[in-house]
């Protein structure tokens, strides 16, 4: 008489049914984890830690009417006129669709003026800077903190910040009435540390025969 099976087909079969039904378990919390992780990455990491990677900055400058004695302007070779001053506006494109955190000093813009000569030296000609009185010093964030600067939010879209306008805007007639040396200036600006492409200022007609200049000149302190 042959021995009865021992009951272990029964048993096996039970316990496969049980990792099977805890399958679906398993992958609902997996998912539930990375929803969390993509919702820190997307809405905390990315727009505190990798800001500037985000934010472009570019020079806007504008024309103030002159007088028949003013000089004439091309800016970034638009037709020309007469001005007696060129105010300029730090424009932010933040294109990320939530704020961004960016590090900042307490000049958060600044906006300069430079001629750059034959042997392709940069010269300082004129600058002008201004704070942004949203910064929260000594701010928690990754990219700001101490007594030196804080940290700025960026909100997404385009913003804008005037850094010389009226009295502080870049004169192109002095207090004599005299006109500033003809010649290509050229426009840059810097907000939160992060800084534009060139813009030119062709003064009086004048051109710049080897065209725009690829090295990018510093921010000055």
């Amino acid at each position: 008489m042959e021995p009865p099976l021992p009951p272990a087909t029964a048993s096996s079969s039970s316990h496969s049914r049980a990792v099977r039904g805890s399958r679906p378990g398993q992958l609902l919390v997996a998912g539930l984890i990375g929803a969390v992780v993509v919702a820190f990455v997307a809405g905390w990491a990315l727009p505190n830690i990798a800001g500037p990677a985000f934010v472009q900055v570019r020079a806007v400058a504008t024309a103030r009417s002159g007088s028949g004695n003013s000089p004439t302007v091309e800016i970034a070779g638009e037709p020309p006129v007469r001005a007696a001053a060129l105010a300029v506006t730090v424009e932010l494109d933040n294109r990320y669709p939530l704020s961004v955190v960016l590090g900042a000093s307490p000049t958060a813009f600044r906006a300069a003026i430079f001629r750059h000569d034959s042997v392709g030296k940069w010269t300082l000609v004129w600058r002008q800077g201004a704070g942004d009185p949203t910064v929260e010093e000594g701010s928690d964030s990754p990219v700001g903190g101490g007594s030196a600067g804080g940290a700025a939010a960026v909100p997404s879209g385009i913003t804008r910040h005037a850094v010389a306008n009226g009295s502080a805007a870049f004169p192109l007639v002095d207090a004599r009435g005299l006109s500033i040396s003809p010649g290509v200036y050229y426009l840059r600006v810097w907000g939160y540390g992060i800084g534009s492409p060139l813009v030119p200022l062709a003064i009086g007609g004048a051109t710049d025969a080897s065209g725009i200049p690829t090295d990018l000149p510093s921010e000055p302190n």
